[in-house]
């Protein structure tokens, strides 16, 4: 079991994809040619390189997107993958320089393949210009083509460049010069955290002429979350020797990876937090593990190791997953359950229906309410605890529509409303039957 463990916690740590330019760490299942989840925004930074190439000049692009949600991956995956004997990649990080001006000293010593170098970063900026960016001196636009198709293009990517735009941003407008050179074969990328940093920056590229492209990443959705997940535990499958397919779907109890997706979805959460819930998963189990083992089992680690799963038998069970999940997501949407009358509880457990509106709702609230003994509100009531969980982020109303008609839409889930209300002896008959369907 530590065996399978130890590979599932490696296979969940974003360790394994902090480098993907150099391939020494990567092994052959690992060299997928898109990534998971993030496969139209792979598809457009290729075609983006692929017309950049082909016009033998240099282009720009601004990557954004709040952390976790795979800009990083996705560009230094894709350089990765491209031929090297067309390209060659530059990856840097802008938070890695106590002062910004000695990116350009990084620069010059990476184009010029120096394991170092004592120049500094005005001397840098002379030579990166004149030697590798700059304005070629010919007899016409043959020979200038001529001469670029001879060198490689070359892929800068500059991650964390957030900082630049707020504090350096002359660093950043001299740097983003370089692509629109003559000479230049140059595919610059800027990676941002931030749009608005973005955004602010751009006008100012316009004032110069220079119309830089910008490509957004938003927070991954539910199906995404789950393609990933899918992914990495293709890998633990293969690392760990389970071919039989029947198998593989032992690791995790069905339901359980959908459920966890779902959550992480609604609370916009990136993905190193997705990673985090599978590696609380791991250590849980581990911990199940030694407190279960006969104290004749050695707990060490058996590299020939590869279990038999029985039917109904998973590596990580639902019960397992809810744990971690009320761990993690003990939230702000089960404190303001939590927090809320108990006639407007039992609006919630009322409001799973096909058809949500005002009137099916406090038809459902009323057939509750005898299910639990309880006298149901009037209208006038009934609407004002709706306005209660409206004003609590639980639900939100289609404002364009008469009261009886309006259409509600809930912002919490089935989980989240068992998880809060789980030791409830008031609502356990309400509880069972929600569970039930």
């Amino acid at each position: 079991m530590q065996r399978l463990l130890d590979i599932v916690n490696k296979n969940f740590s974003l360790q394994t994809d902090l480098s993907p330019i150099d391939n020494k760490n990567n092994s052959e299942e690992d060299d997928d040619s898109e990534v998971p989840g993030r496969k139209t925004q792979y598809r457009k930074l290729g075609t983006f390189i692929n017309k950049a190439t082909k016009s033998c000049k240099g282009d720009s692009l601004y990557i954004c997107g709040t952390p976790g949600t795979g800009k990083t991956l996705t560009l230094t995956t894709l350089s990765k993958n491209l031929p090297k004997n067309k390209y060659r990649t530059i990856y840097i990080n802008c938070m890695d320089f106590s002062q910004a001006s000695k990116i350009y000293i990084e620069i010059y010593r990476r184009l010029s393949n120096l394991k170092s170098t004592k120049k500094g970063a005005s001397e840098s900026l002379e030579l990166i210009e004149s030697n590798f960016f700059y304005d070629y001196e010919t007899d016409g636009d043959q020979e200038l083509e001529n001469l670029k198709k001879k060198e490689k293009t070359v892929i800068l990517i500059l991650d964390e460049v957030d900082v630049l735009i707020e504090k350096f941003s002359s660093i950043l407008y001299r740097i983003f010069e370089w692509p629109t050179r003559d000479s230049s074969k140059l595919i610059l990328f800027g990676i941002a955290n931030d749009l608005g940093l973005v955004e602010k920056s751009l006008p100012r590229f316009a004032k110069i002429g220079m119309d830089i492209e910008v490509l957004h990443f938003e927070p991954y959705v539910e199906s995404q979350i789950l393609e990933i997940f899918q992914h990495r535990i293709k890998r633990v499958c293969k690392e760990y020797g389970i071919e039989n397919e029947e198998q593989k779907q032992h690791l995790f109890e069905p339901e359980t990876l959908e459920m966890i997706s779902k959550r992480l979805a609604s609370n916009r959460c990136d993905i190193r937090k997705a990673f985090d819930v599978i590696r609380r998963l791991v250590t849980l189990k581990f911990e199940q593990h030694i407190e279960n083992a006969d104290c004749n089992d050695s707990l060490e680690e058996d590299p020939n190791e590869v279990i038999d799963f029985e039917p109904n038998q998973y590596c990580f069970t639902m019960e397992l997953v809810n744990e971690v999940i009320s761990e993690f997501f003990e939230s702000k949407v089960v404190t303001n359950m939590k927090s809320l009358p108990i006639h407007a509880q039992l609006i919630l457990f009322s409001s799973f229906l096909t058809i949500l509106n005002f009137e099916t709702l406090y038809k459902s609230y009323k057939n509750h309410c005898s299910i639990i003994s309880f006298t149901p509100m009037g209208k006038s009531d009934f609407s004002l605890s709706i306005d209660s969980i409206v004003s609590n982020g639980l639900m939100s109303m289609n404002q364009h529509k008469l009261e009886s008609g309006r259409v509600i839409r809930l912002l919490y889930s089935k989980e989240e409303l068992s998880m809060a209300f789980k030791d409830s002896i008031i609502f356990e008959p309400i509880l069972q039957e929600l569970n039930s369907q």
